[in-house]
C-alpha cells in the first residue's frame, strides 16, 4: 500500500492525500510565501508588464475586414509583436473585441487592470495588454519572489498616482509626445471605477515605458490607426503570468517534494486560459500514469 505522503488544507477540513496537484493561480502571493516556508523549491521566472491600450471596436474591425461593421464576421481581433534589438519583446494579450477594462488587484492601495469581453462583445471599445517581457535579472533580489515585489511596487505606484482605486490614463498621441494628458477625445475608458488622466505608463520601469513608445508606431503600420492619438492606455497591467516557478521533473511531479504536481499558472507553467489547460491536461496524465 502506498503511504500518505501530502494534506491538502481547505479551511477548517484536512483531507489526507497521496498526492496532490497543485494548481494555484498566478498570484496567490499568501500561498507562494506559505509553500517556500513549507519546503516548496521555487525560483524566479520571465514574465510581462504594461498597459492596456483601448481603440474603437469599429476601427479594429476595418482595419481588420475592410469595414467598419462586422456583421457576422464578429467584432474583429488582432495579435501584435515587437521586438527590440536587445532581445526584450512588447506583444499584445488577452485581447478583448467589444470588450471593457476591469480591476484586478488582490491587495490593498493598489492598482491592477485586466481585460474581458461579455458574449455579446458588443461594447464599443477593443482593448488589449500591450506587455514588455521582463527576465529575472531586472529584478534580481537574490530570492524567488524578486518579481512579486517589482509588481508590487508598479501596483503601489499607480495607487499614489491617482490616490485611489481609480486607474491613471493617457492618450496614445499624449504618451509618444512625452506629455500629460488633460481632456479625452474621441475614446472613451471603459474602466468601472474610474480613471485619473495624465501619465498612464509613470508607474512603470522606464524600461518598459521606451519599449511601449518604440513599439506603438510599428504596430500602427500593422493595424492602421493603432497608433491614432485619441486611443487611450490604462494601467498597469502586472498579471499576465506567474513571476515565480516551481520546480518538477520529467514526470512533472515537483523536485524535491514528493507527491505533489505543480500546475498552471500558479506554478510557472502558462501563461493564459489556453496554456494553463494544456498543462492542466498533462498534469493529469502524469498523475493517470502514476495512479496506474
Amino acid at each position: 500500500s502506498r503511504r500518505i505522503k501530502a494534506l491538502v488544507i481547505n479551511g477548517s477540513q484536512v483531507l489526507a492525500a497521496e498526492t496532490v496537484v497543485l494548481a494555484i493561480g498566478h498570484s496567490a502571493r499568501d500561498t507562494f510565501e506559505t509553500l517556500l516556508a513549507r519546503g516548496i523549491p521555487m525560483e524566479p521566472k520571465a514574465f510581462a508588464v504594461g498597459l492596456r491600450v483601448q481603440h474603437p471596436q469599429t476601427l479594429i474591425n476595418e482595419s481588420q475586414y475592410g469595414m467598419k461593421e462586422c456583421g457576422e464576421l464578429g467584432p474583429a481581433s488582432y495579435k501584435l509583436t515587437w521586438k527590440a534589438s536587445d532581445e526584450r519583446g512588447v506583444y499584445s494579450f488577452c485581447m478583448c473585441p467589444g470588450g471593457v477594462v476591469v480591476a484586478a488587484q488582490s491587495e490593498e492601495n493598489t492598482v491592477v487592470t485586466n481585460g474581458m469581453s461579455y458574449h455579446a462583445r458588443d461594447g464599443k471599445n477593443a482593448n488589449a495588454a500591450l506587455a514588455v517581457s521582463v527576465d529575472p535579472k531586472d529584478y534580481d533580489d537574490g530570492t524567488p519572489f524578486g518579481g512579486v515585489a517589482l509588481q508590487r511596487r508598479i501596483e503601489h505606484a499607480a495607487y499614489a498616482q491617482t490616490g485611489s482605486y481609480r486607474a491613471p490614463c493617457q492618450k496614445v498621441g499624449d504618451f509618444l509626445n512625452g506629455k500629460p494628458t488633460r481632456k479625452l477625445g474621441a475614446v472613451k475608458p471603459s474602466y468601472p471605477i474610474g480613471v485619473e488622466l495624465g501619465e498612464a505608463a509613470a508607474c512603470l520601469p522606464d524600461f518598459a515605458q521606451t519599449m511601449l513608445r518604440d513599439s506603438l508606431p510599428y504596430f500602427g503600420r500593422k493595424i492602421r490607426g493603432y497608433d491614432t492619438a485619441d486611443a487611450l492606455l490604462t494601467g498597469p497591467e502586472t498579471r499576465t503570468s506567474s513571476p515565480v516557478r516551481m520546480t518538477r521533473g520529467e514526470d512533472l511531479f515537483g523536485l524535491g517534494c514528493s507527491g505533489i504536481i505543480p500546475c498552471g499558472e500558479g506554478a510557472g507553467y502558462a501563461g493564459g486560459i489556453v496554456s494553463a489547460g494544456i498543462d492542466g491536461e498533462r498534469c493529469a496524465e502524469s498523475l493517470a500514469e502514476y495512479l496506474k
